[in-house]
């Protein structure tokens, strides 16, 4: 009975590790060297100032700062800046038993009849100790009736008095009292500040860190020193001495740094099996699936972080977790990344509304094949990643230039099946351009002597794509959109896109090659895919009309194109105006019924 009444003992009088190890001087204090050698010259110098606002998150030495302080100024061997913490005043700061030392808490002393009594207890002198010190925490929460109340005797206290104000939330305090006090702003502390005191603390503990437990304690610490302690508590309750990875994982529900490696991994790759796989074994292991998708976008921003500023320690890890990331940056290009964050981002949104497993696994595979998207974000990442590999061949074959992926031209059908079709040059740019008149119905855009941009697509890119340069088309000129909309795309060499048009849509194949419509084309496709690639139109004639030369084929010709522009233009919006129609329907008349004009009236508008 003896044993089981000191073991209870010895339970309840456990404490904290964050209480435990709990900064004593100046020079404890982790990670706000600006703020503590402001202070601690500020004491040598017989300098304090009668009022200070701490501001910061929580868990990063506001209140031990502010006790620090008050030692400081009352310690017997001072006023010094480092308090012995040996003498009675040190002592009864440190177990909060000193009469002149107050801490009170804003969030339940916050009304102005607390005010006006605190007020009141001012003017009295110290009982034992130098300087009579109010700690005022979560000062934020003081009513508006008691900052007013308070406002006289912060400005003017008596010479015995330091009032410290601590607050999360500086926004909310009035600008007639920041004006009164010397503000200092605590900062979250580095990941390998609390990664050091985390070791340094299970030295003194006697714990056996495994590789990545540390980093995984740090990441939920999220930049405070008491949430990192804290952490650190709970998993050595569970894991004991000897803290595992997989027991920090599995305590704090997180996801390991392996996995989130293999996704990113996954995705660079292109393999859709192991993303699948690995997002089943997660929910097998009963593992958060938003947290998953959570801690995936927070992998996927540090490598862009890395890749976009790599000198910039906008990433805040350990050394080790660092290496491992700068490593892994290189595998997935910017445009990629960006794109795979934002799929996941949105899973995360679908994810709160229900079904967790599969907005997860679509965005995932939206992510490892952009190719199955036909979106502008799609394309420019599949870009991203064919330049990427583009760039790794040639590092690692720098004597061998990278060949550039084209297209071979659809071969030509047999003639004794389907005519051939019949192809026209335009002229060359040198040339003076022709009046402005019907356009054959066999035509091409650029000439042949103009030199050809490199091609960094292929056919197969473009034809997948083809909505998107549509869409990308009709934005800038819908009627152009109309009537390449009766055209696909059928060969792609030298920078060269032929497009290929029906029997009967001839005059689409002469449009679409004018020379004043090629610096759109070359704008559309440079966005999309980053290559300024020209237009080539050809058209597929019946076999019955390769001769066509007789009077009555060129009327039906004709006629062919004026009812394909007329249908160009209504599907793209664009109606003559009324007298344009006039004309259009007497010239039609005239062509085709042999009708001649007796008198002509105007339509009215």
């Amino acid at each position: 009975m003896v044993t089981a009444a000191s073991d209870r003992e010895d339970a309840v009088s456990y404490v904290s590790l964050y209480r435990k190890y709990r900064p004593q001087t100046f020079a404890e204090v982790i990670g706000q060297d600006h703020v503590t050698t402001t202070l601690a010259a500020a004491v040598v110098e017989g300098r304090p100032h009668h009022a200070y606002l701490f501001t910061g998150p929580r868990g990063t030495g506001k209140t031990s700062t502010a006790r620090i302080l008050a030692k400081s100024l009352n310690c017997e061997a001072g006023p010094t800046a480092t308090p012995d913490n040996t003498c009675p005043q040190c002592v009864a700061v440190t177990n909060g038993s000193s009469v002149d030392v107050l801490e009170i808490d804003a969030a339940s002393h916050g009304g102005v009849d607390d005010v006006r009594e605190l007020r009141e207890r001012v003017t009295f002198a110290p009982i034992a100790a130098r300087t009579k010190v109010y700690i005022v925490d979560e000062c934020h929460m003081l009513s508006t009736a008691g900052w007013n109340a308070f406002l006289k005797t912060v400005e003017e206290p008596p010479g015995h008095v330091v009032f410290i104000f601590a607050t999360t939330e500086p926004h909310k305090v009035p600008p007639t009292i920041l004006s009164r006090t010397q503000r200092f702003d605590f900062r979250r502390l580095p990941a390998d500040v609390l990664a050091g005191q985390c070791n340094q603390l299970g030295q003194l503990e006697g714990l056996e860190f495994e590789a990545g437990a540390v980093d995984l304690i740090v990441r939920a610490g999220d930049g405070s020193s008491r949430d990192t302690l804290s952490v650190l508590d709970q998993v050595t309750a569970f894991t004991g001495a000897h803290v595992t990875l997989a027991g920090v994982a599995e305590v704090l529900g997180s996801v390991p740094d392996e996995l989130l490696v293999e996704t990113a991994d996954a995705i660079a790759d292109g393999d859709v099996p192991r993303l699948c796989l690995l997002v089943g074994r997660l929910a097998d292991a009963g593992i958060d699936l938003r947290q998953y998708a959570k801690d995936a976008v927070e992998h996927l921003r540090s490598l862009f972080l890395l890749q976009v500023a790599p000198d910039s320690a906008l990433v805040e890890t350990t050394p080790e977790r660092l290496a491992r990331l700068s490593a892994q940056a290189g595998r997935l290009g910017r445009v990629e990344l960006l794109r795979a964050i934002e799929l996941l981002a949105e899973a995360q949104a679908a994810m709160r509304r229900g079904n967790t497993r599969l907005p997860l696994e679509i965005a995932l595979v939206k992510a490892a094949l952009p190719e199955a998207a036909g979106d502008p974000a799609a394309l420019a990442a599949r870009l991203d990643r064919l330049e990427l590999r583009i760039g790794l061949e040639s590092a690692v074959s720098p004597s061998t230039p990278a060949s550039t992926p084209t297209a071979t031209p659809t071969p030509a059908p047999d003639p004794t099946d389907t005519p051939a079709p019949r192809i026209s040059e335009a002229p060359p740019p040198s040339r003076p351009p022709a009046p402005v008149g019907r356009p054959a119905a066999q035509v091409t855009a650029i000439p042949a002597d103009s030199p050809s941009p490199p091609v960094a697509v292929d056919l197969g890119l473009v034809q997948a794509s083809w909505t998107a340069v549509l869409d990308a088309l009709k934005v800038r000129k819908r009627t152009l959109a109309a009537q390449l909309t009766e055209g696909s795309a059928v060969a792609l060499d030298g920078g060269v896109l032929t497009v290929s048009f029906r029997a009967g849509y001839g005059f689409h194949a002469g449009e679409v090659v004018r020379e004043e419509f090629a610096p759109l084309f070359a704008e559309v496709f440079t966005t999309l895919f980053g290559v300024p690639l020209r237009l080539r139109s050809v058209v597929h004639e019946p076999a019955d009309s390769a001769a066509g030369n007789s009077t009555e084929e060129r009327r039906y010709v004709e006629q062919a194109a004026d009812v394909a522009e007329a249908e160009a233009a209504e599907q793209a919006g664009d109606v003559p105006d009324a007298e344009v129609a006039h004309d259009q329907a007497v010239e039609t008349l005239q062509r085709t019924l042999g009708a001649t004009v007796l008198e002509e009236v105007r339509p009215t508008s």
